[in-house]
């Protein structure tokens, strides 16, 4: 939903920028860009071909600081970034970014250059406009990129949006770091291999699904389950991760049949359900990245008499305690039958220092809500790290630089860097001499790979109860890369 806070700030936007347009009323162009190389970011070619402020829409009407359009003049040297999420659903992941934003700030940005955000929302929401979630998700990925002039966009969630909003974005050069997505696909979809010259303008901080589907088969084996049913959403995540887990589940006395629908139809996903409570299994496998489906899933499994005795195995799309919260008539021992796999962040002192701003700043939010709040906040600080690169080793901040950047950061038996505020200084200091570093995350350690650009994580087995203080997650078992 839009609030009233942030229309009253889209109005106030509005009222500033038309005070000010009088400035570039006769600076002539045919292109966003030349009015961004003229006046800098923040700046479009208007319907009479000159130079205008952008223009703010309701998607993307929070900013930081509040006052960033407002004030274009006072961060006209700033690193501006994009954060585009689906809002409602990953509100926890968006917060997680935001933190490492403000957190910069509070030690003076990178030697005096100001950080901005610009915060969008790709929702399907009848109260901003009436576009399909994916039409929203290319178009304020667009309006980042190609009318505010984003150097990088942290998001968006989910690995189809990824790709549609990559290819979007692709054409003004700008980075996009997403902490969620995960299909094995999007690994080439920039190129095959990644060099210092051609570093690949997609990034992120999740790891692919290879490990993930295999560590599914695996568990799923070793438990006994020599038939299951996968219900998975058709596109980049379901499938692949499904095509994944049947290569390693698949053998003698093993057999996945497989079941996909359309994501976002619930007649679609309603067949396919039918079709796993009446199949003859030992367990349903379900995966999907869209949270409603997730849910629709558990209800209908709840409701129906055909999922008793069988085990449910899910995926990281559905560790998110908002999801349980929305089914009704869990049991305890509906919830044994439940078993999942992600990504799972080490619990070290720099995700204690996270989690702990992160409950002190958003007490609503807890950072184990989800497995991504801690991807997402080191997927802002590495945009911010590969700024830094950029800053004192290009010529211009663009996303190829900032990708340059990144790719600074995982050198084996190099100066080990905790990502957050407090080594901060000493990470721009060795880029400004030129030196590459080993960081370390919240999300634990981030060692990209120097010819895919992909990094790896430990992959948890999870189960879920109820508690005093609702549901939580419980780790069953873990496997390391």
């Amino acid at each position: 939903m839009v609030t009233f806070r942030l229309v009253s700030a889209m109005v106030i936007a509005a009222g500033a920028i038309s005070c000010s347009l009088s400035r570039f009323a006769y600076t002539p162009c045919t292109t966003n860009k030349q009015c961004r190389d003229s006046f800098g970011w923040g700046y479009v070619c208007n319907e009479d071909r000159l130079c205008a402020d952008v223009e703010p829409i309701a998607r993307c009407a929070e900013t930081y600081p509040a006052d960033l359009l407002q004030r274009k003049q006072d961060y006209a040297n700033g690193v501006i970034i994009g954060l585009q999420f689906d809002q409602t659903a990953f509100e926890a992941e968006m917060n997680a970014a935001e933190l490492a934003v403000q957190q910069v700030m509070r030690q003076e940005g990178l030697a005096g250059r100001p950080f901005g955000l610009v915060k969008c929302t790709n929702e399907s929401n009848s109260f901003l406009d009436s576009l399909t979630q994916d039409d929203a998700n290319e178009m304020v990925s667009e309006y980042l990129a190609d009318q505010v002039g984003v150097v990088a966009i942290v998001g968006p969630a989910t690995s189809d949006r990824v790709d549609s909003a990559f290819l979007a974005v692709e054409p003004y050069g700008t980075l996009m770091m997403s902490p969620t997505a995960t299909s094995p696909s999007l690994t080439e979809i920039d190129g095959a291999r990644s060099t210092y010259d051609d570093p690949g303008l997609l990034w992120r901080t999740a790891p692919p699904d290879d490990l993930q589907g295999r560590v599914l088969a695996e568990y799923a084996i070793s438990e006994g389950l020599n038939r299951i049913a996968a219900v998975y959403e058709e596109g980049p995540y379901g499938t692949a991760l499904a095509v994944v887990f049947r290569a390693a589940y698949e053998g003698s006395g093993t057999v996945v049949d497989l079941l996909p629908y359309t994501a976002g139809s619930s007649a679609s996903l309603a067949d396919q359900v039918d079709s796993a409570a009446s199949a003859n299994v030992d367990a349903v496998l379900f995966i999907s990245a869209e949270k409603d489906d997730v849910a629709d899933f558990l209800q209908a499994a709840v409701d129906s008499s055909g999922f008793r005795g069988k085990r449910i195995l899910m995926a990281d799309g559905a560790r998110d305690t908002s999801i349980f919260e929305a089914v009704d008539g869990l049991t305890s021992a509906f919830l044994e039958q439940i078993q999942g796999t992600a990504p799972s962040p080490a619990k070290t002192q720099v995700y204690e220092n996270f989690a702990d701003e992160y409950r002190s700043k958003y007490p609503n939010f807890d950072p184990e809500q989800t497995p991504y709040t801690a991807y997402a906040y080191d997927a802002a600080w590495l945009v911010i790290y590969g700024a830094a690169w950029a800053h004192y080793n290009e010529v211009s901040m663009t996303g190829l630089g900032v990708a340059r950047g990144l790719r600074q950061l995982s050198k084996p038996g190099g100066v080990t860097i905790d990502i957050g505020p407090t080594q901060w200084n000493a990470l721009w200091a060795r880029f400004r001499e030129g030196e590459q570093v080993n960081v370390r995350g919240a999300s634990g350690e981030l060692d990209y790979d120097p010819e895919t650009g992909e990094t790896s994580a430990p992959i948890e087995v999870w189960g879920v109860r109820f508690g005093g203080d609702g549901y939580q997650f419980i780790e069953i078992d873990r496997f390391n890369p």
